[in-house]
């Protein structure tokens, strides 16, 4: 009933608060008022750290990303490499077929190209332009034009298309940013990341900044152990060109137009800047900033994120928190209200117990209706309350829980022991922390855990309050995520950069126990076929399907990786004899040539084959994959559906 509805309103005298309880009030009043500033400052500082935090996280796995597709480019340059040292003479025409069987723009996004650049020294200039116009290139010419002591002229670059085209006959030598790279990877004989620099392929429009990454190449042979001898051996460079943009595309595809990113080549510079999202909008100053640096074949990048307007690490709960800090202080005024009545306001004291009774309603709706778990516990961790969420999200009985000490309910026991839990919110220190839970149907889940102290009016702690939320959908995507950077999304085998680590592991332990290990290098005869007559999504099933049946046909021990389109490597890190390396190869071989059935059609392929033995066949990783390499090509010549080993 209202004030004005009261019936003894209108007989009882107005009364007036006394000079003590009016100050009192008002001095409640503004500690409550004070308070809420104090928590309202300090909640948007927390939820800024929090901004921050997300943004270093979204930079560190930006880095990481950019790092890894980089390591991927070194193992491409590798191979070709490789495949280029293993012949005595330079024949093009095999390496620009090598190239066009790679898929590498498949396999290795952001890649513009790989190409071949020719070392050519004083005096072989007239003999190198007659052979390339030989081999095709009848307007073939090495430029710019000038005297210079030794050139280097791109002889192959693929794919040949018009942009690429472009660069044919380029002496890339004659640029000081792209012959300082040049140099730096001779003199190490490792891959070398020029600077910032306009590839040749660029037109009039849409001109971005570019970079290169260079491989040498030597004589297959001759000695390469100083800076001398790598010159003296020197062939030419095998080198992939990117254009940033096309480079970084994708970095930042979940938060898309709400962070910006920038590149810079070594320093934070206008002039050095290598990629910009967000390019032409000004610098706001506004937005946190977090920045990190990642190593690239010898030159530092500077990758700097800057958060836009629209984004916010997590919801904003800021609000919530600072209604929940206003009841406190609702309730400190409230309780203020009561202690400074008089006995002869008692019909006031009354209509104040009403509203005060009103607002713990409506708090503890608020609590019943919150769908994480909510709980109180006494001062020796034993449940006092748990509001319904708490009771749903651990699966048990309300009844059976109260009483229950709290960490009961962890299948880990929490980590840290209660003892020293309960002495660090008596110091008044809060606590949050990650647990397994195990409900009372014995499924487990992970639960973020927050712990509050709850005070009595001396200071000293008479319980616990506990907030549980459920992030097991988190941790599951989390684990999604770490399980696709070292696994091929299609089929589910080892990608290449997780196999190369198994592969040197392998090397290492070999070379520790001094026992031997083998690798299989298969390729699926007459996959594209079927990829080309039944459609790709036919042919992505039977990807999967060769894969479990090669699955089977190895040990848990051993390893399945897919190297790109139809290609597959099998890692036996130990095996007795040759013949240990045959018997696998020959399960594979055969669970392949049984018949398909997809999508109610019968699909046959087989396999090619390549055995490679460790010492044998190859001391290191690149030798071991060549060899394997050239075996399969010996078991395709020999006519396929078959398994061999180059002696």
């Amino acid at each position: 009933m209202d004030d004005a509805e009261d019936p003894g309103a209108s007989t009882a005298p107005a009364r007036s608060w006394s000079p003590a309880g009016g100050v009192f009030i008002a001095v409640a009043l503004a500690c409550a008022i004070g308070a809420a500033v104090v928590v309202w400052r300090h909640l948007g500082q927390r939820h800024d750290e929090q901004v921050q935090a997300h943004l270093a996280s979204h930079s560190t796995e930006v880095v990481l990303k950019v790092s890894e597709r980089f390591s991927s480019y070194r193992m491409l340059l590798r191979g070709g490499q490789a495949f280029l040292r293993s012949r005595a003479d330079l024949d093009l025409a095999v390496w620009r077929t090598y190239l066009q069987r790679l898929s590498f723009q498949e396999d290795f996004p952001g890649v513009q190209g790989i190409g071949f650049a020719q070392w050519i020294l004083p005096g072989q200039l007239e003999a190198h332009t007659q052979t390339m116009r030989e081999f095709g290139s009848r307007d073939y010419g090495v430029w710019p034009e000038g005297q210079r002591d030794a050139r280097s002229s791109i002889v192959v670059l693929e794919p040949a298309d018009w942009r690429n085209a472009r660069a044919i006959g380029y002496d890339m030598y004659s640029e000081p940013v792209r012959r300082e790279a040049m140099d730096r990877a001779v003199q190490s004989g490792e891959p070398a990341l020029s600077g910032k620099t306009v590839l040749v392929q660029e037109t009039d429009t849409d001109v971005q900044a570019g970079v290169l990454l260079y491989m040498p190449v030597f004589a297959n042979g001759m000695p390469v152990a100083t800076e001398a001898e790598r010159w003296a051996a020197l062939r030419g460079w095998v080198y992939l060109p990117f254009r940033m943009a096309r480079l970084m595309r994708q970095m930042l595809d979940q938060h898309p137009g709400q962070i910006r990113m920038q590149v810079f080549d070594r320093i934070q510079a206008p002039e050095a800047l290598l990629y910009d999202s967000h390019a032409g909008m000004p610098y706001s100053g506004a937005g946190p900033v977090s920045t990190e640096r990642a190593l690239l074949g010898g030159v530092e990048w500077v990758i700097r994120l800057e958060a836009l307007p629209a984004f916010d690490a997590e919801p904003d709960i800021r609000q919530a928190e600072f209604v929940s800090v206003v009841l406190v202080g609702v309730l400190l005024v409230v309780t203020a209200l009561f202690f400074a009545m008089t006995r002869e306001r008692a019909a006031r004291l009354a209509r104040t117990t009403e509203s005060l009774r009103r607002s713990e309603e409506k708090y503890s709706t608020l609590v019943n209706i919150a769908h994480d778990g909510i709980a109180a516990t006494d001062a020796a961790f034993r449940l006092t309350f748990v509001n319904p969420g708490f009771v749903e999200l651990v699966g048990r009985e309300e009844s059976r829980l109260l009483g229950m000490m709290l960490d009961d309910l962890w299948a880990d026991g929490g980590g840290e022991s209660r003892e020293m839990i309960l002495a660090r919110l008596g110091e008044g220190q809060s606590k949050r922390y990650e647990v397994r839970l195990t409900r009372g149907d014995g499924k487990q889940l992970t639960v973020l855990v927050s712990l509050a102290p709850l005070n009595d009016g001396w200071g000293r702690m008479k319980g616990v309050i506990a907030l549980l939320s459920d992030i097991s959908e988190r941790k599951e995507a989390e684990r999604r995520i770490a399980h696709m950077a070292t696994h091929d999304i299609l089929t589910g085998a080892v990608n290449r950069l997780m196999f190369g680590e198994l592969l040197g592991y392998a090397l290492v332990q070999a070379r520790r126990s001094a026992h031997r290990f083998a690798l299989l290098f298969i390729d699926l005869d007459h996959f594209k076929q079927v990829n080309d007559e039944r459609g790709h999504h036919v042919g992505d099933l039977l990807l999967c399907d060769a894969v479990r049946r090669m699955q089977g046909s190895i040990r848990s021990s051993d390893a399945l990786g897919r190297r790109g389109g139809d290609e597959f490597v099998v890692l036996l890190p130990e095996i007795g004899a040759d013949k240990d390396a045959e018997i696998v190869a020959e399960k594979i071989r055969s669970a392949l040539e049984k018949p398909f059935v997809l999508e109610g059609h019968e699909v046959r392929i087989s396999s090619s084959i390549g055995i490679a033995v460790y010492p044998e066949d190859g001391k290191d990783e690149h030798e071991l994959m060549c060899r394997a390499d050239e075996a399969m090509y010996r078991a395709k010549l020999g006519g396929r559906n078959r398994a061999c080993r180059v002696r």
